[in-house]
C-alpha cells in the first residue's frame, strides 16, 4: 500500500470511513488540519501519509471512530511508533502544534461524517510555526489559491505561545516573498499606474 495518497486516494478513505460509521446515530465531526487543506484544495501531486484531527474542534465517539477508520484499513492514532506502516489519521491536541482560535469552516458532508478546516490563515499560520520544506510549499499555495491579508496570519501568530509565536514570526518572511509584487508591478505602481 503506498503510504502516502492524493486527494482521490484520501476521499476513497474517507468513504470507507463514512462507510463504516454506518446510516445511522450522531454526526461525526472531524477538523482536519495540517496537509489535507492542500490536498483536498487542489495542489498539483500534494500527497500526505497522515490525516490530522484537530480535537478541539471536532466531535466523535472515540471507540466508534477508531473502529471505522481501522475498518477502511487505516493504522489510528498511532503513538507508540514513529514510522506506522500505513496511512493514518492522528488526533492532534493543543501543544506544540499550534492554530489558535476559529469557527471551523465546512468542507464536505459523506453521510454521519462531516468535515470541517481551520480558516486559511489560521492554516498558514500553522504552518509557519514548523516552517519545512513541505510546509512552506503548502503556504505558498495557500497564499496563491486564497490571498489572506498579512494581517490576519500575523493576528494568528499573535495568539501563539512560545516558542511556536516567534518561529512562526521568524518564518513570516516566506509570505512576504511570496506576496512581493513583480517587477512590472513594481514599476507601475513607482509611475502610478495601478
Amino acid at each position: 500500500m503506498n503510504l502516502a495518497l492524493d486527494r482521490e486516494e484520501w476521499l476513497v478513505a474517507l468513504q470507507d470511513i463514512a462507510k463504516a460509521l454506518g446510516p445511522t446515530g450522531q454526526p461525526v465531526r472531524l477538523c482536519l488540519i495540517g496537509s489535507v487543506a492542500c490536498v483536498f484544495g487542489g495542489m498539483a501531486a500534494r500527497t500526505t501519509r497522515d490525516l490530522d484531527v484537530w480535537k478541539p474542534a471536532s466531535d466523535y465517539d472515540l471507540t466508534e471512530l477508531k473502529r471505522a477508520v481501522e475498518a477502511a484499513g487505516l493504522s489510528f492514532d498511532p503513538k507508540s511508533t514513529l514510522d506506522p506502516d500505513k496511512p493514518y489519521v492522528q488526533l492532534v491536541e493543543r501543544g506544540p502544534t499550534q492554530v489558535g482560535q476559529f469557527e471551523p469552516v465546512f468542507m464536505e458532508r459523506l453521510g454521519r461524517l462531516y468535515l470541517y478546516r481551520p480558516p486559511v490563515g489560521h492554516l498558514i499560520a500553522s504552518k509557519l510555526v514548523r516552517g519545512d520544506g513541505s510546509d512552506i510549499e503548502d503556504v505558498v499555495f495557500l497564499i496563491s489559491k486564497y490571498q489572506p491579508a498579512r494581517a490576519e496570519i500575523l493576528s494568528v501568530i499573535e495568539s501563539f505561545s512560545e516558542p511556536g509565536r516567534t518561529q512562526a514570526l521568524e518564518n513570516l518572511i516566506y509570505f512576504d516573498v511570496t506576496n512581493r509584487p513583480d517587477a512590472d508591478e513594481q514599476a507601475q505602481r513607482k509611475d502610478g499606474v495601478k
